[in-house]
């Protein structure tokens, strides 16, 4: 069979919604994600996917958003998942995803590519540092999440 990197299909969202499912159980979480194939959908306008299409077959993705850095002065691609099915890794599909989005990125102007990698997936550490990519250990990540930014939201100044 031969590999395409290409765009979504919208009738691919539920696929992909389930390989950021299994991301979630490569790393050993309990945590479930909540995306779905529809929530995927009703975010076109904000995520950009590409997928590893070999022969028909879904066995990745790459889910990106444009950001901007302020320190840089320039837009960027913000990496929100990258997931190969066990099976297919060790073919350079994950590079080729990650390629293929970076281009889409910088015909937008991105001039940079940020990610986060959760600290037990070490052979994701292992892909990133192989790239070139340089860990910020001087970064921590902040999260205020659905419930507490509801409240927040309501609060009063």
């Amino acid at each position: 069979m031969s590999l395409a990197v290409r765009p979504m299909h919208a009738d691919e969202a539920e696929a992909v919604a389930g390989m950021v499912r299994g991301l979630a159980e490569h790393i050993g979480t309990d945590f479930v994600p909540a995306l779905t194939g529809g929530k995927l959908r009703s975010a076109a306008g904000l995520i950009d996917v590409v997928v590893a299409d070999d022969g028909g077959r879904l066995i990745g993705a790459c889910l990106g958003l444009m950001t901007f850095s302020t320190w840089r002065g320039a837009p960027g691609l913000y990496v929100v998942d990258l997931f190969v099915l066990p099976e297919a890794r060790g073919r350079n599909v994950g590079l080729d995803l990650l390629r293929c989005s970076a281009r889409r990125f910088a015909g937008r102007g991105a001039s940079f590519i940020k990610l986060e990698v959760d600290e037990t997936n070490v052979g994701a550490g292992r892909f990133y540092a192989r790239l070139g990519f340089s860990k910020k250990a001087e970064d921590r990540l902040h999260i205020l999440e659905q419930d507490k930014f509801m409240e927040f939201v309501g609060g009063q100044s």
